[in-house]
């Protein structure tokens, strides 16, 4: 069934975000909040608030209907809360995988932002949302290596 295979796929997302994690704790600790110029002035805490909020608002808000409050990205947060955060976003996606394991590419319609309808399926939100994070998670290292912490490989399949 699909949806074994969406657990399966997002425990892998997981435990990258777990190495992740580690490297940020036991590397990174006291730069999580130091901006980056580069990269407008943001922060590898402020990158993680952001790929959160993205699952709060596609997974859970769009597409489960559901009134999640958003983190702010400009507050800084240490590894601990950054942590919590994510289970947060572990307990959305599990309800997402769960609510549309009948229909995995179910319709997922309304209204997104004001004055903008969006019309599409929940397979295509799940993708966006995993890969949206490794995107980010891309940029959070290459903070990290501008800070001068040399990150290790934190791909899905590593050596």
């Amino acid at each position: 069934m699909l949806s074994e295979l969406l657990f399966t796929q997002y425990t892998l997302v997981q435990q990258s975000r777990h190495s992740v994690f580690k490297f940020l704790e036991e590397n990174v600790m006291d730069d999580l909040a130091k901006p980056i110029p580069v990269f407008n002035e943001k922060t590898i805490s402020y990158m993680y608030v952001h790929i959160a909020n993205c699952y709060i608002a596609w997974a859970g808000n769009f597409a489960l209907k559901c009134s999640i409050t958003h983190y702010n990205p400009d507050e800084p947060l240490n590894i601990s809360q950054i942590k919590k955060v994510f289970e947060q976003v572990d307990e959305i996606v599990d309800h997402f995988i769960t609510h549309f394991s009948i229909d995995p590419i179910q319709a997922v319609k309304g209204y997104k932002w004001p004055e903008k309808y969006i019309e599409t399926d929940s397979y295509s939100i799940f993708t966006h949302v995993i890969t949206h994070e490794f995107h980010h998670k891309g940029q959070a290292m290459t903070m990290a290596r501008i800070l001068g912490h040399i990150p290790m490989d934190t791909d899905v399949i590593r050596f």
